[in-house]
């Protein structure tokens, strides 16, 4: 359509620019971070980049994204993947979960999207989803309801798929090919 909103630079698929997206994405709509994700990924092309620059430099670039914290934790993140991990970011579910600021979500979205690995993803809709079908009361953010979808869920993912960022990939900006 003639209104349509003219589509992004393509990003190169990785776990770098797979994981800003995801942490950008928290509490953001996708045409708010579209512009912020590109200038990062100008700035801060690489974990070792951001890394190597102070942290104000990250939380000004950060600025209108609002909840400062994801920038600080993502620096944090890079510096421990600079510092820790000889600069490569981890491409399974548990080593992920390793770096600072990457929770079981992020995980999972980064393994499956950037690295082709089986994993469950788990927002809020899903826990409302699995409640429902479960019958189970709760609300989205209750420990016992959450840890029963992460079961769900896992349960759930198909053996080795050939390409299981097909099946998680929902538009990510970070996820373009």
């Amino acid at each position: 359509a003639a209104d349509a909103a003219p589509a992004a630079p393509p990003v190169p698929r990785s776990g770098y620019a797979t994981w800003v997206s995801e942490i950008m994405l928290q509490q953001t709509r996708v045409e708010a971070v579209i512009p912020h994700f590109l200038r990062w990924m100008e700035r801060f092309p690489t974990a070792q980049s951001l890394a190597d620059a102070p942290e104000e430099d990250a939380v000004a670039l950060w600025a209108g994204l609002g909840y400062y914290r994801r920038a600080r934790l993502l620096h944090k993140g890079a510096r421990h993947v600079r510092d820790a991990l000889g600069g490569q970011l981890p491409t399974t579910v548990e080593g992920l979960k390793e770096v600072p600021g990457i929770g079981d979500y992020t995980a999972g979205a980064v393994a499956s999207i950037a690295f082709d690995k089986q994993a469950p993803i788990v927002d809020g809709n899903v826990i409302r989803v699995v409640a429902r079908l479960a019958a189970r009361p709760g609300a989205a953010n209750d420990p016992d309801l959450k840890r029963y979808s992460w079961a769900v869920a896992s349960a759930l993912v198909p053996p080795a798929p050939a390409r299981p960022a097909a099946d998680n990939d929902e538009g990510r900006i970070g996820a373009a090919a």
